[in-house]
């Protein structure tokens, strides 16, 4: 999939998420979920698709901004667009907003066709505990639906268990068997949430025949999940089980995390740039970059231009 555009960051929704350390606060949360789900979408989008048995191929990804009829600008979670010229609409949402969501989500359909002269389909991915939310309502003559995709009801243990298997008989893992483990801390399950993340991290860092930079991406997303949904502990954890990985050894070798934890030390401000420009290059949005350097946005524009002055 090639893509044509860009996503925009949308005001978070409040989330219901399984448990949170209690180091950052619920908005944080579902910005750092919201953004991991963008970033997925960015650049798996393909492949993300058959695994929710949504049909059709991709052609790119489309414009997510709109302006209403009162001038106010209203900011979609994802759009792609299709081989058949049709437009496919993502939101993502942690807590079931219920009337008050299907009728925001029927105002960005109803524009989007309007203004783009497009036929298009919402699918809602619920995460946190929902797992009946309100998907339709009339209203006048007319009725009102969008396509639910529940992550409850998918597990991540027969998830896990059937790419272990492959990689026991030996068999290659394709991209599209490797991308739905960026989304295992949303799903079902009994594995614990520590356990799902570092099987999948293996199982991604097995996959040596997938290019770099996929797998990169891939292990980026799921670290931003992991450190949404794990304790701190289970999160340092983490870090010292995935160092084989690209990721991991981004994280070991430049430093930042230890710098930032122990406090500035001599070349800490030269490998924080150093984390941000391989962070930009893996896809991070700014927004998690921010969070994980707590660096200030000053220092991250530098970063980007020494970046894109090379």
């Amino acid at each position: 999939m090639q893509t044509v555009g860009h996503f925009f960051t949308q005001e978070a929704v409040m989330s219901d998420s399984i448990h949170s350390p209690s180091t950052h606060n619920i908005n944080d949360y579902s910005q750092q979920e919201d953004a991991a789900l963008k970033t997925a979408w960015q650049f798996f989008a393909s492949d993300l698709l058959p695994f929710f048995q949504i049909s059709g191929s991709v052609k790119g990804i489309a414009p997510t901004e709109l302006i209403s009829l009162e001038l106010k600008k209203l900011f979609q979670d994802f759009n792609l667009i299709m081989e058949d010229g049709s437009w496919k609409h993502f939101e993502f949402q942690s807590k079931n907003e219920g009337l008050a969501g299907l009728k925001r989500f029927r105002t960005y359909e109803a524009l989007t066709s309007y203004q783009h002269k497009v036929p298009i389909t919402t699918y809602v991915l619920f995460s946190g505990n929902i797992k009946n939310p309100m998907t339709s309502f009339s209203e006048g003559i007319n009725t009102y639906k969008v396509a639910p995709i529940i992550m409850k009801r998918h597990s991540a243990d027969r998830l896990i268990r059937r790419l272990q298997r492959k990689l026991k008989a030996k068999k290659e893992l394709t991209k599209t068997d490797l991308v739905p483990l960026t989304l295992c801390l949303l799903m079902g399950g009994k594995m614990s949430l520590k356990d799902r993340v570092t099987e999948s991290f293996h199982i991604i860092h097995s996959a040596s025949h997938i290019p770099n930079e996929d797998r990169s991406h891939m292990e980026a997303v799921l670290y931003l999940m992991a450190d949404k949904f794990l304790e701190p502990t289970e999160l340092n954890k983490l870090k010292e089980e995935i160092h084989m990985t690209q990721l991991g050894q981004m994280l070991v070798d430049w430093g930042i995390e230890q710098g930032l934890e122990q406090g500035i030390q001599k070349g800490a401000k030269q490998k924080t740039q150093e984390f941000i420009i391989n962070a930009l290059k893996l896809g991070l949005s700014d927004e998690d970059i921010l969070r994980l350097t707590e660096c200030t946005p000053d220092e991250l524009q530098a970063a980007r231009e020494h970046w894109l002055s090379k």
